[in-house]
């Protein structure tokens, strides 16, 4: 094998026992270049490295494998999920790790792989990497878990179309990261198949980070669930509103509709009307028309209407 170009070296984290750790921040640099050309890295994983926004999967190569992984983050004030990438080539005495800009997963591994010559071994290095990043999905979930209470509390409180905006706004970022973690439980389940020993040796640990995203799964499923029941509260919530508010324009109008029809009647330009020359006659007809508000009021009441 031809010696580490300078710039590829720049990015070597660490070696022990002929293993090599490289990680690469500038994706579209010298480095990652040369690092292809040094390990034979296949140009469509180097063009997928390149590209953002690509889904999860696992590739294999003739002397390495290449794997993406998809980090998930969540803005509780927008109510949005967003992904990011990071990329993995893996072959029996080296890793090779890439992500636009630094990485936590590479801040949080690193040191242990400084401390624990054990990860000196790329299918144990592997799953620290992965490990660290499935770690934080239930985290996110969390995130999302104390939004949908927050969203319940309001709902409670009263019905508005802006919790409709946001009911929907996280259950939109719930099915994306549905999408993505199912990705992710694939590429686990395709590392659980493969037979290199430097692989096969790490099978138990592999099946720890899938058991994690079956569980990131099922939480999922009960929130997508559980704000489904939001949303129908909301709903009920607004239609008993809208009943109340449509109940009491419909007794004012039945009020004031004896009103209008007296009224109607006292209000025709004909001569000889009853109680038109009384002197008490307008008291008269006043009085009546309250009577008659009364009486009805009194039949709503006893009907349960209000």
């Amino acid at each position: 094998m031809s010696a580490t170009s300078p710039a590829a070296a720049a990015c070597l984290l660490g070696t022990r026992a002929g293993f090599r750790w490289f990680h690469v921040e500038d994706v579209r640099g010298p480095a990652l270049d040369q690092l292809a050309a040094e390990f034979g890295l296949h140009e469509l994983a180097m063009e997928d490295c390149r590209n953002e926004r690509q889904r999860a999967k696992l590739e294999e190569y003739e002397n390495h494998l290449f794997v993406i992984v998809n980090t998930v983050h969540f803005n509780p004030e927008k109510n949005e999920c967003w992904f990011g990438e990071f990329d993995i080539f893996v072959g029996k005495d080296f890793l090779i790790s890439v992500h636009d800009g630094p990485s936590r997963t590479v801040g949080a591994v690193r040191p242990k792989f400084e401390a624990d010559p054990r990860l000196a071994h790329p299918g144990r290095l592997l799953h620290a990497l992965l490990d660290c990043v499935v770690d934080r999905y239930l985290p996110v979930l969390d995130s999302i878990d104390d939004r949908i209470d927050a969203l319940e509390e309001e709902v409670h409180r009263g019905p508005s179309p802006r919790l409709i905006s946001e009911i929907f706004a996280i259950k939109r970022a719930l099915i994306d990261f549905r999408r993505v973690a199912i990705s992710m439980r694939e590429v686990i389940n395709q590392l659980l198949h493969r037979t290199e020993p430097w692989l096969r040796s790490q099978q138990a640990y592999f099946r720890n980070v899938y058991d994690h995203i079956v569980r990131a799964l099922d939480f999922v499923e009960s929130y997508r669930d559980i704000l489904t029941g939001v949303l129908d509260v909301h709903l009920t919530a607004t239609a008993n509103r809208t009943n109340e508010i449509v109940k009491a324009l419909t007794i004012f109008a039945t009020l004031a509709l004896p009103f209008l029809l007296v009224t109607g009647y006292f209000g025709m330009n004909f001569a000889g009307l009853p109680l038109l020359n009384h002197p008490h006659g307008a008291l008269y007809v006043s009085g009546g028309m309250a009577a008659i508000a009364l009486v009805l009021l009194w039949l709503f009441k006893r009907r349960g209407w209000f």
